[in-house]
């Protein structure tokens, strides 16, 4: 076990009796963007946490893998998935490692919030299949409120998103409108690989 995910482990056992299990308002409100194309099909969310996302995803009729470095985080994951009847797999994984071993397979759907890893989104093609998705939401440095707690590393630059993104197909793209609760803004993507 390393210190990234010790100190993750000890986030989730000390959030377990007040983890929010309602998904993303974000990921509810562009949803219907991408429905039609992945019904029935594959999903992965990384960095999934306790795994609000990923138990929408699965009630929407995905097949859902959750990946994180918390075994504490997946641990609640598995046992909310079980009380709702929801088969969601699980995958301990660190994402920060420089190239981490993504799951087999390609995804129609590929979730990502509130963590940034630069060279894993470069990856990202890797692992969606032609005419897939991936979803992203994250911290920013656009917008009016520049100042807060998070690591200019964890934050995209104005316009980033755009620039990873750039052989793909964007459906949406926000940035610097809605603040952070940490400080600078939210950034977002929905993007289709051709």
């Amino acid at each position: 076990m390393n210190n990234t995910q010790n100190k993750w482990d000890q986030r989730w056992r000390e959030k377990a009796a007040t983890t929010d299990r309602q998904v993303d308002p974000w990921l509810r409100r562009i949803f219907p963007i991408v429905a039609k194309d992945v019904a029935g099909g594959r999903a992965l969310d990384l960095a999934c946490g306790a795994g609000r996302n990923a138990i929408f995803l699965a009630e929407q009729g995905l097949e859902v893998t959750a990946a994180d470095i918390s075994s504490v985080a997946l641990s609640q994951l598995r046992k909310e998935a079980q009380r709702r009847k929801l088969a969601i797999k699980t995958l301990q994984l660190d994402l920060e490692v420089h190239e981490p071993h993504l799951p087999d397979g390609l995804f129609d759907l590929l979730i990502d919030f509130f963590f940034l890893s630069r060279p894993l989104l470069a990856q990202l093609s890797q692992i969606i299949r032609p005419g897939g998705f991936v979803v992203v939401r994250t911290f920013s440095s656009a917008g009016s409120d520049l100042y807060g707690m998070i690591d200019p590393r964890f934050a995209l630059q104005p316009g980033e998103l755009l620039e990873i993104f750039a052989g793909w197909k964007v459906l949406l793209h926000e940035e610097g409108l809605e603040p952070s609760k940490k400080g600078g803004s939210l950034a977002g993507i929905v993007a289709r690989r051709w």
